[in-house]
């Protein structure tokens, strides 16, 4: 039996030294308990064991327990300019002086929650994981895409300057071809612009791995209210944008 009330008050208590009046601190907070829901969803889906969808939604708390200290150190959740893998170090957190017995007694799934959580940030699951392995890996990578749509809709890109630089921007070639060719995008480093960084976000979905996720999407218009959020002024955005927006939905249909 995993105690799930139990295992986010021990959250809760981790997350409390941290400096939680910083918003972005918050947002993690609330993005980690977000997801746990998003497990449980994706669970369901699945028709999974009462113990099997509690596993999912433990690792949906703890995907990334790593992000607060990263923050803390770094000023940033990039784990390319800060040179911390979150998922690794989420892992070396729940390691070390058993960290992880504070979230649940028994030790027997102890690897699944670690693989999970290793993998749920990298650009491709790690090969040779065992069926179960591979499917929490997916159940934590879906759910944690599933926010990070949530968040583009609400969070992302809010700010005046944010705003101006999208509305008047273009798709730049490489990001549309991989639309074309439906492929999520490896981020590099290198400078793109703004409206490439929502394209981004779109791609994600190319990299989804379950039916729930796919209808979620499409039944809450996520790509729709992502790409119309802004007034495009450049005819050649806009025009790309009507075209990733066909190809993300025609995706997203072909996939339920």
């Amino acid at each position: 039996m995993i105690d799930i009330e139990k295992a986010k008050n021990e959250f809760m208590k981790y997350t409390s030294k941290y400096d939680v009046s910083n918003p972005n601190i918050d947002r993690k907070i609330y993005h980690s308990l977000r997801v746990m829901e998003y497990c449980k969803n994706i669970a369901k889906s699945l028709d999974l064991s009462k113990e099997q969808m509690d596993i999912a939604v433990l690792i949906g708390l703890l995907h990334d327990i790593a992000r607060f200290e990263q923050y803390t150190l770094h000023q940033t959740f990039s784990d390319y300019k800060s040179g911390f893998d979150h998922g690794d170090i989420g892992v070396e957190i729940l390691e070390k002086d058993h960290f992880i017995r504070r979230f649940i007694e028994e030790d027997k799934n102890d690897e699944i929650i670690k693989v999970s959580i290793k993998n749920h940030n990298k650009f491709k699951i790690e090969e040779g994981l065992d069926d179960i392995a591979l499917m929490y890996s997916k159940i934590i990578r879906d759910a944690d895409k599933l926010d990070i749509f949530y968040e583009a809709i609400e969070m992302f890109w809010n700010t005046e300057e944010d705003i101006k630089e999208i509305e008047l921007g273009t798709v730049s070639e490489d990001y549309l071809n991989y639309v074309r060719k439906e492929e999520p995008i490896l981020r590099d480093g290198k400078k793109h612009t703004r409206l490439d960084a929502v394209i981004f976000v779109i791609t994600l979905i190319f990299d989804l791995n379950f039916k729930y996720s796919f209808k979620y999407i499409l039944e809450n218009k996520v790509i729709e209210q992502i790409l119309e959020r802004f007034e495009y002024k450049n005819e050649e955005a806009k025009s790309q944008i009507e075209e990733v927006k066909r190809v993300a939905i025609n995706y997203l249909k072909k996939n339920i």
